[in-house]
């Protein structure tokens, strides 16, 4: 049995060290993550890099997506073909070379708040070798942050509701967020402060407390709902309050 073992864990220690020199041998860089850009002339063009920082020569395809995240964070993305010209859209790098793409922002000129985006470049599955492989193989995707931003811009968070509930049968506050600006909020630092009587000051909820809105992204003009533990709330109760945090 101990012989067993030890084989089980040679051999998982050998596929483990595997996969790092595959990984090492077919990876590639892309930058910047994260960006905004105008809407409309010389400031509507973004150049992203891409880098083979491997000795075997790599594709990469890189397309913009639609990003759109739901009260849950549940992130959805749909083709933005029409409202994004790719330049070029595929690459093949040569080892240890980089290549500059262009993104530029083609949707309407005028727009009243700020619109989100992804830009995914990812590996292609492309044997350049007329050797056979080992049989593994792993792709790289590399997925970016990008925002079409008028002048201006700010975020504005506010609670629009905060109700009395329970998680994993423990009290708390359901509370949502809206993002009533014109700028995605990168939330830093939160501070829930819920009203109580008159007279008495807000009850604050920080640090842990807020620990599950702390580096969240909401996008302009959306809603994101989160669970803030609170034993003394009244399940199915509402209550009023304010939201404050430091914004990126």
């Amino acid at each position: 049995m101990g012989k067993l073992l030890d084989f089980r864990r040679s051999f998982i220690l050998k596929l483990f060290f595997l996969i790092i020199i595959v990984m090492s041998s077919a990876a590639f860089s892309f930058s910047p993550m994260t960006v905004s850009i105008g809407s409309s002339g010389s400031t509507a063009v973004m150049t992203y890099k891409v880098t083979n920082d491997s000795n075997q020569q790599t594709a990469v395809s890189i397309k913009v997506t639609t990003r759109v995240i739901d009260e849950t964070g549940k992130e959805t993305n749909e083709p933005a073909d029409k409202l994004f010209l790719v330049f070029p859209a595929r690459v093949v790098l040569k080892p240890n070379s980089s290549q500059n793409v262009k993104v530029q922002y083609r949707g309407p000129a005028t727009i009243s708040s700020e619109q989100a985006y992804r830009v995914f470049a990812e590996q292609l599955p492309v044997d350049f070798s007329k050797s056979t492989s080992s049989g593994v193989s792993i792709l790289l995707t590399y997925v970016a942050a990008l925002y079409v931003t008028p002048k201006n811009a700010a975020a504005k968070l506010v609670i629009d509701r905060a109700v009395g509930s329970q998680k994993d049968g423990r009290p708390g506050l359901d509370v949502t967020l809206k993002n009533d600006g014109t700028k995605h909020a990168l939330i830093s630092n939160p501070v829930i402060r819920i009203n109580q009587a008159a007279g008495m000051p807000a009850l604050e909820f920080t640090g842990e407390a807020a620990s599950a809105i702390d580096g969240q992204n909401i996008l302009a003009k959306s809603v994101r709902n989160f669970f803030v533990p609170w034993d003394a709330a009244v399940q199915g109760a509402a209550y009023e309050g304010t939201f404050d945090a430091e914004l990126d």
